[in-house]
């Protein structure tokens, strides 16, 4: 978290959030980033969090936030209706004069982003990129004995499929538990993918390697987090974790 009594234009922060993240970074089919809510025009306060929620966003405005930075943005493609639910979530927004600024896959790219900062935390060695995926190395490790650590250092319940000795991983944040990924990770010869968001036909496809879902959310909140101690205002990172219930 940075403290400074610094205060800035909208547009000057929107300037350093595309340094961090470009734009350019993103999927074609990505629209849903940039700037959601435009409102203040001077940003004394940032909050950053994983989900534009209703929570998220009254935490921000209780904190007095003037922004709110996120990965997931509450609108991916242009609408020409909006919902009793996302007038709701706006209304929070536009009535505490909360501007909302979305990184999403171009910040899962980006140096320093989504999965290098879970490439540290999984405490990767050698680490490159691989697409939107990073790889890197670990000490050999039984995948039952991997997906425990893992789950320790995201704080978080896991599932994995596999038993295979890893000294190779793959990861990816957020639902990237699917073909296209699995693929990748396959061709890469890694022994292990960590991701979200595991598929029945993924563990079928993927027998040669070991899976590891440690959730969408705890995969990728973890970077949101980082991102308030870089910004150069006063920031606070708010953490709503989905109530999932895991019974063994």
């Amino acid at each position: 978290m940075m403290y400074s009594n610094n205060t800035m234009k909208l547009a000057e922060i929107i300037s350093i959030l595309e340094k961090i993240a470009p734009p350019e970074l993103a999927d074609e089919w990505d629209r849903g980033i940039g700037l959601i809510v435009d409102r203040n025009e001077e940003i004394h306060k940032i909050a950053t969090s994983l989900d534009v929620t209703d929570q998220v966003l009254k935490e921000a405005a209780a904190a007095g936030a003037d922004m709110l930075v996120c990965h997931h943005t509450p609108i991916y493609i242009p609408v020409n209706r909006i919902s009793r639910d996302l007038g709701n979530t706006l209304k929070i927004a536009l009535d505490n004069e909360l501007s909302i600024y979305a990184m999403h896959t171009n910040y899962d790219r980006a140096p320093g982003g989504v999965n290098d900062v879970l490439a540290q935390l999984l405490g990767l060695d050698k680490v490159r990129t691989a697409g939107m995926g990073r790889i890197g190395t670990i000490a050999p490790t039984e995948t039952s004995v991997f997906a425990r650590q893992v789950a320790e250092k995201l704080g978080t319940h896991v599932t994995y499929a596999g038993d295979h000795q890893i000294k190779t991983v793959m990861v990816l944040g957020g639902s990237g538990l699917q073909k296209e990924f699995i693929e990748m990770a396959l061709h890469e010869g890694v022994d292990a993918f960590v991701s979200g968001e595991i598929r029945h036909n993924a563990i079928r496809y993927a027998e040669d390697i070991s899976l590891i879902d440690a959730t969408h959310y705890a995969t990728e909140n973890p970077a949101m987090k980082k991102l308030a101690a870089r910004l150069p205002v006063e920031s606070i990172f708010i953490d709503h974790k989905p109530p999932i219930h895991v019974i063994p």
